[in-house]
């Protein structure tokens, strides 16, 4: 039986895909890092706001409130940040993704000619058997039939 052909190139395509998996799941960990760290920024905000709010009541000087409104500024651009962030690393998520998609569609597609490979090998190999038994029956059949006359 003649060996799978393409063999090699299967192996090769599921190390890749088995690669690619890998940069999929960290693509995957980076972008839920940055949301958490959105997370994190927000409830620093809340609690902030609180802070505020319990402050306001009581009373606060001008310069405090300048104070609060130039941290709210800088809270303001941690979190636009922390959104660009989350969305790179989305994009990046996504992007990895579908790269091993297309990477593991190839492994099956040469999966697949992997099997018809070897089913074919087999009815060959069923058909040798076959022959050489019908030879076989042959050789038998043509002997006795000539040590009868």
């Amino acid at each position: 039986m003649k060996p799978f052909a393409l063999a090699r190139v299967l192996q090769l395509a599921e190390r890749r895909s088995e690669t690619l998996a890998r940069t999929v799941k960290l693509a995957h960990g980076v972008w839920l890092r940055a949301r958490g760290h959105q997370v994190r920024l927000l409830a620093l905000r809340d609690a902030h706001i609180g802070e505020l709010a319990s402050g306001l009541r009581a009373g606060v000087s001008a310069a405090q409130v300048l104070q609060t409104g130039r941290l709210q500024r800088a809270q303001a651009a941690k979190m636009a940040a922390a959104q660009a962030s989350i969305d790179a690393a989305h994009r990046a998520w996504q992007a990895r993704l579908a790269e091993w998609m297309e990477a593991e569609q190839k492994v099956k597609a040469l999966r697949l000619l992997e099997a018809r490979h070897r089913a074919h090998a087999a009815v060959q190999q069923r058909r040798i058997e076959q022959r050489q038994h019908d030879e076989l029956v042959e050789l038998i059949h043509g002997r006795a039939g000539r040590g009868a006359r």
